[in-house]
Formats: C-alpha cells, structure tokens, sequence
C-alpha cells in the first residue's frame, strides 16, 4: 500500500489563529488516568469579579500544542459568554511545557500523545476533569463548545456523559471525517494531482480500517486518532444528544465540507431533532475569516452569547444584561 503523504488540514481553527504569548493567568491543576498518566487542566475565573453559576467547558482542535498557550480559544470563548468560568483540559501526553508550534509535522510531539491521543480518549478525559470540577463546585449551567475536532469531542461528551446543559459547535465537519478529508482535498489541491491524491488517501483510510494496530505517524497523528476520526458517526452522536446544541458552519470551510454538515443537520431535523440547530455563515473560512480577509470572530460570538441567552436555565438569563 501507499502511504498517504499530502498534507492534511486537520487541525482546528481554535489552534490556528493561536497567540503564544499568553495574557491569561490559570489555575493549573491535574488528575490521573487509569494508567497513571496526568490530564493537566486549568480553570480560569470570569473576570466579573462575582461568584460565576456557568462553566463552559472549551475543547481545542486537534494539532499538538498546549491549549494552556492559545489565547484564541480563550478570547472565543469568554466572547460567547463573558460570565462563565472557563476550563481548558490538555489532551493525551500534552503539558503545559510543549512549546508552541504550528507545523503540520512537528518533530517534538510526545511519544504518549502520538499513541494515545484520539476524539475517545479526550472524551473520557474530560469526564473525569469535569467530575473532579464539579465535585468542588455547583455551576447551575455547563457549556460544552468545540470547533474542528474539538466539536467533535465536545458532541462525544455531551452525548456520554449528559452533563452540559448545552453544546456549540464550531466548523466541526459532517457525518463522516472521510468525506470531510476529500472536500479539503478538492478544495487544495491542483487539477493534476487531485485524482491521485484522492486515491492515496482512500487507499491509507482503507488501510487504517482493515489493519491491526501499528506504529504511524501522519499529520502528528498516530493509528488510535486516525481509526477513531475514519469511525465516528457524528450524525449517530448528535441523534444521541437531547440538551440545546448549535452547530457553527462557514460555507467557504476548506477543511470540512459544508455541504456534508448541512445534509446531516437536515436528516437529524427531518427525524425530529429540533433540539438542534444550524447557523450558517456562507462568507466565512474554517478560521472564522470572511472572503474579504477580516475576522468574523465578533460577530460569531456574539450570535453565541443571544442563543445561549435564550438556551440556557432561566434563573440564569435573569442575570443577563
């Protein structure tokens, strides 16, 4: 077989547009796995000064580097709802001492996270930072919000683990990561080498599939990721969840095909999900920047922050100004 080799758009666009230089102060705090292993998270307070009733819970995208180091995710996230506090979980082998660094094949990502990392390992993660947290503290609302992969993960979540109250859903892709894999393709990739490439990495999905685990390394990505994105129903998973979900999707989205989430969303609505509900941006990028090169972050958020208004529990929209 041959190895697929092109480069793929795979990481999100909450690392993307990350700041290294971090302005924000954490509360840095862990707990083990099964295995021993640490999950490093941080908690950071609203800056309202007040006793926050809301947790939003952000779930980065799916390049390797420290969430602890991207302000993006943070400024995303505290623009959807100011109020809330904000928890940040690594993922697999991630610490908060990984420098930052945007290649698509970085050459110092751990070992432990290349061999354990999937969308179904960082669910069961976050249970188990959320549960700690929740231990400590009553939130009368959790938010679950990820974009790219991170959507996935936040949708695995709320669907397992029935904790958040509701979902938001950022560029996260269709049904099925193969179909979103071969939109980018199309969408990057010259006339000349389209039809090969397509073949390459049809051949390697197929590979992943049908082989026993082995040692590979694509993309910073190892087999458990890749076996899990290639199997992952998301329109089974958000069949699966009953609490508010808004799912975010520009229509000029190169890494995922917009068309593939807007036929997943009308399959679930058509079998009754309206609990579920689409906010398209045709002008806007996998990055959240418009056709005319500005950033729609502003105005993504603040449709965020009027739809939480009216999802979120009542005691709590009473303290809305």
């Amino acid at each position: 077989m041959k190895i697929f080799t092109a480069t793929i758009i795979v990481a999100s666009f909450l690392c993307g547009l990350a700041i290294i230089a971090s302005s924000y102060s954490h509360t840095i705090s862990k707990v083990k796995r099964g295995d021993g292993s640490p999950i490093y998270y941080y908690m950071e307070s609203a800056k309202s000064g007040l006793k926050s009733d809301t947790l939003l819970v952000a779930f980065q995208g799916s390049d390797c580097n420290s969430v602890k180091h991207n302000d993006f995710i943070k400024d995303f996230s505290k623009g959807s709802w100011p109020s809330a506090d904000l928890l940040l979980i690594e993922k697999p082998g991630i610490t908060p001492s990984l420098p930052h660094d945007m290649s698509t094949e970085r050459t110092d990502c751990p070992v432990y996270y290349l061999q354990n990392d999937s969308p179904i390992q960082r669910v069961q993660d976050a249970r188990a930072v959320v549960s700690r947290v929740l231990e400590g503290r009553r939130y009368n609302n959790v938010i679950a919000l990820g974009g790219s992969e991170g959507a996935t993960v936040a949708a695995m979540f709320a669907a397992e683990s029935r904790i958040p109250d509701v979902v938001v859903l950022i560029n996260g892709g269709g049904r099925w990561f193969l179909e979103d894999v071969l939109h980018n393709i199309k969408s990057t990739t010259s006339e000349h080498q389209l039809s090969s490439e397509l073949e390459d990495f049809k051949g390697f999905a197929e590979h992943i599939l049908e082989a026993k685990p082995f040692d590979i390394e694509v993309s910073n990505h190892g087999y458990d990721w890749w076996r899990s994105m290639l199997t992952i129903d998301q329109q089974s998973v958000l069949s699966q969840i009953n609490m508010p979900t808004l799912v975010v999707q520009g229509g000029r989205d190169k890494s995922v095909s917009p068309k593939a989430v807007t036929e997943m969303i009308e399959g679930l609505q058509k079998a009754g999900k309206d609990n579920i509900e689409l906010l398209a941006y045709p002008e806007m990028d996998h990055g959240l920047i418009a056709q005319d090169g500005q950033s729609m972050m502003q105005k993504v958020t603040g449709d965020i922050f009027l739809w939480l208004k009216t999802s979120l529990r009542p005691e709590l929209n009473k303290s809305v100004h």
